[in-house]
């Protein structure tokens, strides 16, 4: 560990242990400071590290999502595994996780965990999550009412893949009804859409300021392809 001043210790403990922090900005600190070596540690061990070297208590919904940004590296579990991705979608989003109890992901927190994922480790597969996953995707977007979903969320399967046409179909006798439920639903979309946005802002900005001390978060990332390669 190199000297670290006063300010850079602040700056270190605000990034390691603040509540915005993201999974991608958490991952860019441990392989700068520790290397992608890191990886194959036991996760008590990542931690106990981190702590004693920042000196600073991680919070387990950081600790936790740190954890699934190095699983995203090691596995591809969120792709294949349907426990998986609705707990890492929930924890992506900054639920805290608790295996005693199943927290089912909704659409917006399926768009943004799958946003992340993508960052993180993107797949070489064209289509790389399981039928499964897809169903429960489309079975996410059924239950909020969603006819027309966000890009991020069209490779969902449903019982009814032109839920739009039958819809219209349904209030062919009254244009104004359908018109109605069709604006309605899309404001849905379109927040989700927004939403996505907006964390994809956040953290951008959040990695221009992390105090790497490689300063460069591209190069961090490099290190990172070039290990796991």
């Amino acid at each position: 560990m190199p000297v670290q001043t006063t300010q850079s210790k602040i700056r270190y403990a605000e990034a390691w242990t603040g509540e915005a922090t993201y999974a991608t900005s958490l991952l860019l600190l441990t392989v700068d400071t520790y290397g992608t070596e890191s990886f194959e540690w036991d996760f008590k061990t990542l931690r106990m590290e981190i702590e004693e070297d920042f000196k600073v208590e991680l919070p387990q919904a950081n600790f936790d999502r740190l954890m699934v940004a190095i699983n995203l590296m090691k596995t591809d579990d969120f792709f294949k595994s349907l426990p998986d991705f609705i707990a890492w979608c929930n924890i992506l989003d900054g639920d805290r996780y608790d295996p005693r109890v199943f927290d089912p992901a909704d659409a917006e927190e399926i768009a943004w965990g799958i946003s992340e994922a993508l960052l993180i480790e993107p797949p070489d597969e064209d289509e790389p999550f399981t039928d499964e996953i897809r169903a429960y995707i489309g079975a996410a977007l059924d239950k909020e009412g969603i006819i027309n979903p966000p890009d991020i969320l069209r490779l969902a399967l449903r019982d009814n893949p032109d839920l739009y046409s039958t819809v219209k179909g349904e209030f062919s006798d009254d244009p104004a009804m359908f018109g109605a439920i069709y604006q309605f639903e899309n404001k849905k979309t379109q927040a989700i859409n927004q939403y996505v946005k907006m964390r994809l802002q956040q953290l951008s900005e959040q990695i221009e300021q992390l105090p790497l001390r490689s300063g460069n978060a591209a190069g961090v990332m490099q290190q990172v392809i070039k290990q796991m390669a």
